[in-house]
Order: C-alpha cells, then structure tokens, then sequence
C-alpha cells in the first residue's frame, strides 16, 4: 500500500487521514480485461477504488440491452450506494482495460466514515457531482440531438487523450458509444461517418482519434439547434 500511495497523488490525497488501523486491511485486486468485477442484482460487501486502467459501469435490461452509465478511471469508486445497507449491485462493472484496484471490507469502511471527517466530506462531495453529472446526462439524453451528445462526450473525453500523429486518442469505441445512449450501432455508426468526412475525426478498432478539437467543438454548438 505505501508504495500505491507514493505513486500516485489522486489515492493518496482520499487516504491521506486514514487511520492505520483501516489502512492496514485494504486489499490489492487485478482484473484482466473483460472481466465482470462485480455483476449487476448481486451483493458485495467491499468499497473499491480504482487505481489503474478503466472501467465500463452498465446496466443490463430485461432484454439484454447494455446502457451504459459511466466509464470509471484512477481515483474513481464503487461499492458506496450498496455497501451502507448489504444492497444488490444497480450496475455491472466490467473491466475496459486492465484494471488494478484496492477494496476494503464493509466492516472498516464504515469504521473508515466515521474517524475520518476528510474522507466523509470528499465522499459526500463526490457523490453529489457524480449525482449532478447523471441528472445533466438524463436531460442531455432527452432534449439534445445525438450527434450533440456523441461530440459533446467526445470533448470531455479530451483530457484523457493521448496525443498521437493521428490526433488525440479517447478510449471510446462504437459499443461503448451505442450502449451509453441507448441507440442502435447504426445510428452511431452514422454521427461518426459524418464527423469523419468533415476531418474531425478517425475511427479505430477500439478507439477514436480527434484530428480537430476546434471543428469538433464547433459542431458540438451547432448541433444544439437541431
């Protein structure tokens, strides 16, 4: 654990007031891609942060369609809405790359809230962006075009970009795309041809490369109208 910690400043800054006597029972978990973590309508009893790598957070319906909710990166969480109350998992979570987090029982969790007022305050703050972001998303999903919310994604997805010769690369991909909004591959396959032969953009197998951060954010205002 010292070792995650002097490495990296985003964990250390959540664990910083962690009691030794916590601190000492987190645990060190690997997943290889495509591994379901946790599965949707289970019960887990662990808080987990994720340390490296990416994670898709989805649920399934009754049908089988994939909505994605959010996609997790370093010093993001999961566990906290169920663990409280031992309630069944809303979402999968399954891991987009390979994926390196740390857990912590439920028992020193709650032991964790309670001795550490900088950690209640970060995870209160925290749990209220991640709820202001899904009720942003929700309206989004309702009210905007789908080319709006495809480019309006693309361009939060920037500051995890990697600077490439062929533009900067997101982790996004067409599956990922279509479960987010709920909207067939077709459909996206359509807004990504389009931004593609405006020279915004190129399509990889399992990413997608901005060439244009001005064009694409110009298309992302235009198409509010629509």
């Amino acid at each position: 654990m010292q070792k995650i910690l002097e490495n990296n400043p985003v964990i250390l800054q959540i664990l910083r007031d962690c009691p030794y006597e916590v601190l000492k029972h987190w645990e060190i978990r690997e997943y290889s891609k495509g591994h379901i973590v946790c599965s949707q309508e289970d019960v887990y009893e662990y808080f987990y942060i994720i340390i490296k790598g990416y994670a898709n957070i989805y649920r399934t319906a009754e049908n089988g369609k994939k909505y994605s909710q959010s996609v997790y990166k370093k010093g993001n969480y999961f566990g906290e809405l169920e663990i409280f109350d031992k309630r069944p998992y809303i979402c999968s979570v399954e891991a987009l790359t390979d994926l390196k987090v740390i857990r912590i029982h439920r028992n020193h969790f709650l032991e964790w809230i309670e001795k550490d007022r900088n950690f209640l305050i970060y995870i209160t703050k925290t749990l209220c962006d991640n709820f202001y972001k899904l009720s942003k998303k929700a309206g989004e999903d309702t009210l905007y075009s789908l080319k709006y919310r495809v480019c309006n994604y693309l361009v939060y997805c920037l500051h995890d970009g990697i600077e490439t010769e062929r533009g900067i690369k997101v982790q996004v991909n067409k599956d990922h795309l279509s479960e987010m909004f709920v909207v067939t591959q077709r459909s996206i396959n359509r807004i990504l041809k389009y931004l593609k032969e405006k020279g915004i953009i190129e399509v990889g197998n399992k990413s997608i490369y901005i060439k244009s951060i001005e064009k694409l954010k110009e298309e992302e205002r235009a198409s509010l109208s629509e």
